[in-house]
C-alpha cells in the first residue's frame, strides 16, 4: 500500500470511527466503500479487520454497564461466527457482487418494514428462535463482503434495547465475529503485507472511542434511533455504488 493510498484509507477510517463511536456502526459502513475503490475489496476487508476488533473492544469496555440489559448474545455470536468463516471461505469462489446485492436487498427489505411499522419489535418468545438465524446471516455477509453492520444493527433495534445496551451488543456481535473473520483471513494469506497499516489504521481508531458517550448522551433517543436508521439507509445507497462500479470496472 502506498504513502497516498494509506493517508486516503486513514480519512475514512477516521470518519468512520468517529460515527461507529456514537452508534456502535459505521467503520466498515462508511471506510470500506471508499477504501475499495482504491485499494480493493479484499485489501479494504483486510487492512479494516484488526482495526475493527479494537474499536469494538474499546467500545465494550466504556459501555460495560450495560451488559445486563443485552439479549440473546451468546447465540447470536456463536451463530455468527461459524457463518463468517463460511462467508469468508467463500471468497474467490462465489462473486462478491452476487454476495453484496444480497445483501443490499436485505437491507432494503428492512427499511421498507421499519417504514410501514416504525414501532415493530421481535416478540420475545420467537428471540430465542431468530437469534443464531440472524446472526449466521450476518456472519455470511460478513465473511463474504465485508459488511454485516446493517443486519446485525437491524436485529437488535427490533429487540428495541436501551441506546448503551444496543451500542454494547452491536459492539460484542462485531467483535466476536470480527475475530473469527480475522483468523479466517490470517490463515488463508490475506493479512500478508498489511499488519502494519492495520495496527496503524487501529491505534487511529482507539483515538475515537472516548468520544462516544459524550456524543452520544447529546442525542434524545428518536435523534439516536434516526442516526441508527440513517446509517443503515446509507450503507444501502454506499453498497449500491459499490456494484456500479464494481460493473464498470
Amino acid at each position: 500500500m502506498s504513502t497516498t493510498e494509506f493517508i486516503i484509507v486513514a480519512i475514512a477510517v477516521i470518519l468512520g470511527a468517529i460515527v461507529k463511536s456514537v452508534t456502535g456502526m459505521g467503520l466498515p459502513l462508511v471506510a470500506l466503500p471508499i477504501i475499495s475503490l482504491f485499494v480493493g475489496a479484499e485489501t479494504g476487508i483486510a487492512v479494516l479487520a484488526i482495526p475493527a476488533i479494537t474499536q469494538n473492544a474499546g467500545i465494550v469496555a466504556s459501555n460495560w454497564h450495560a451488559r445486563r440489559d443485552a439479549r440473546g448474545l451468546a447465540t447470536f455470536c456463536g451463530a455468527g461466527a461459524i457463518g463468517v468463516v463460511l462467508g469468508t471461505l467463500s471468497l474467490g469462489f462465489v462473486p462478491e457482487q452476487v454476495t453484496v446485492i444480497a445483501l443490499v436487498i436485505s437491507i432494503c427489505m428492512w427499511l421498507y418494514q421499519q417504514i410501514r411499522h416504525p414501532e415493530h419489535r421481535v416478540e420475545p418468545e420467537r428471540e430465542g428462535l431468530l437469534s443464531p438465524v440472524i446472526g449466521f446471516v450476518a456472519g455470511i455477509f460478513q465473511g463474504g463482503s465485508g459488511v454485516s453492520g446493517p443486519i446485525v444493527a437491524a436485529w437488535h433495534h427490533s429487540l428495541r434495547l436501551t441506546r448503551d445496551a444496543f451500542v454494547f451488543s452491536i459492539a460484542i456481535a462485531f467483535g466476536l465475529i470480527g475475530i473469527a473473520q480475522t483468523a479466517t483471513l490470517g490463515l488463508r494469506g490475506h493479512l500478508q503485507g498489511r499488519l502494519l497499516a492495520s495496527f496503524a489504521i487501529s491505534a487511529i481508531v482507539l483515538a475515537s472511542v472516548p468520544l462516544g458517550p459524550p456524543l452520544r448522551r447529546r442525542l434524545s433517543s428518536r435523534g439516536f434511533e434516526r442516526a441508527v436508521l440513517g446509517l443503515v439507509a446509507a450503507s444501502c445507497v454506499s453498497l449500491s455504488i459499490d456494484i456500479v462500479v464494481g460493473l464498470i470496472r
